[in-house]
């Protein structure tokens, strides 16, 4: 994790959250500290969806970057930039999944992207349902939805990747 959180220009805290106190937008560790934040990303996803089983997404393996395992998530970036890089290729980025993770994705990629190639990078997410970060508290969305706009990254809602 460390070696991500360096990559995207983040802070790295590992300790456990012993206490979330969203009306103050702060949280507590297990050593009795606590770290304000504008907006919270709790990421405890295991697996990329489409990769595995019956809903298996023709394609996925071949023309994508898959996120899982996690650790395996820096180098195959590092490997994709150098690849884009060498060919002269400005990216446009799409994330399927608007939980915490790909809103997490779309954020750093546009920051570190952004900064790579000294432009505005074209970031779109795809969500499956009308929001995004569904199940989410209502101001959580809010905020997370401004912020998106805010970073010109794109949502598209109500869509499923086949």
């Amino acid at each position: 994790m460390a070696p991500l959180a360096k990559w995207c220009n983040a802070n790295y805290v590992e300790q456990r959250i012993t206490k979330v106190v969203g009306d103050e937008n702060r949280i507590i560790l297990e050593d009795g500290s606590s770290i304000d934040y504008d907006v919270l990303v709790l990421n405890v996803g295991s697996k990329t969806r489409g990769t595995t089983g019956e809903q298996v997404v023709a394609g996925v393996w071949e023309n994508s970057l898959t996120t899982r395992p996690l650790n395996d998530l820096l180098p195959k970036i590092v490997q994709k930039e150098d690849y884009l890089v060498s060919k002269g290729i400005t990216p446009e980025v799409l994330i399927c999944g608007a939980g915490a993770a790909g809103t997490e994705l779309a954020f750093g990629f546009k920051h570190r992207w952004g900064k790579l190639y000294e432009k505005d990078i074209k970031v779109t997410l795809i969500s499956h349902a009308d929001t995004v970060l569904k199940g989410a508290h209502e101001s959580t969305i809010k905020q997370v939805t401004r912020k998106l706009k805010e970073a010109n990254i794109d949502v598209e809602y109500n869509c499923k990747v086949k």
